[in-house]
């Protein structure tokens, strides 16, 4: 079993080397990783060609001009020869070196699941943990009504998810938001949840996904319309899931989200 990693990247030499060495300490060696670069002028193609020439996980890089994240994503996505795939953002890093580890071991005993998922930490530039995210496992209703229940920093995907599916579309943001939709929508029962912390998500200043907040709403309301979920039902369809996921924290046995989850519960529309 192969894993393909692309990592996009654009004028962030500052995060990338630690992101190389992060996934190149994997204890798993079966992946590949392909880097993106959209044209950077920081010394970036003078240090993934250091690496290139050093470890042969590195099958394929670029830099090139790009139109974006999404863009350089794609063109990774047609370089991928791996099973499994995803993508990393160069200033985002697993957890620990057993992380392939355990999307292999998750893959292997859930041969009909195509979509797998873990929790992940948010972090901040000193690797400080500001919180864990502990997610569920992933869902249309869930995904459209609650945002990301799930990120890109703890999850893989079947190849030929990859394959019907299709690219991403080309937008400067949320472009995520919308291919996972699109799995989801398509394979509503193939995903995974791993209920252990494999992803670590950088907040910093220089983000490109800090302030997305009328463009989410914007896109769930699309979805919404899109996937039939605005009927008369839809409070309803709300409260059980609010109290799902309320009964997920309490069975986990974490104060803080059942707190959070009460909150959401009475409060949040």
């Amino acid at each position: 079993m192969k894993f393909s990693i692309i990592i996009p990247t654009f004028n962030q030499i500052f995060y990338l080397e630690h992101c190389l060495q992060n996934i190149l300490q994997q204890n798993y060696s079966n992946f590949e990783i392909i880097l993106i670069d959209g044209g950077s002028t920081d010394g970036t193609t003078n240090l993934i060609e250091k690496y290139a020439k050093k470890y042969s996980q590195i099958t394929y890089w670029e830099s090139k001009k790009d139109n974006g994240q999404a863009d350089a994503i794609n063109k990774g996505m047609k370089k991928c020869s791996g099973d499994w795939i995803t993508w990393q953002n160069c200033d985002d890093y697993y957890a620990n070196a057993n992380v392939l580890d355990i999307f292999y071991d998750s893959i292997k005993n859930n041969p009909q699941k195509k979509l797998f998922v873990a929790n992940i930490n948010l972090v901040n530039n000193k690797k400080d943990i500001i919180r864990d995210i502990k997610f569920v496992t992933p869902n249309l209703f869930s995904f459209v009504y609650e945002g990301m229940t799930f990120t890109n920093q703890a999850a893989f995907w079947s190849r030929d998810i990859q394959e019907e599916i299709g690219f991403m579309e080309n937008t400067r943001i949320n472009f995520d938001y919308e291919w996972f939709m699109r799995i989801l929508s398509k394979y509503p029962r193939k995903g995974f949840h791993i209920n252990e912390t494999l992803g670590c998500y950088r907040i910093h200043d220089n983000q490109k996904t800090k302030n997305q907040t009328e463009e989410d709403h914007r896109i769930k309301m699309n979805f919404r319309k899109k996937y039939g979920f605005s009927n008369r039902f839809i409070f309803l369809k709300i409260l059980l899931l609010k109290i799902r996921r309320l009964i997920l924290y309490i069975i986990q046995g974490n104060i803080f989200y059942v707190v959070r989850g009460i909150f959401y519960f009475l409060f949040k529309k």
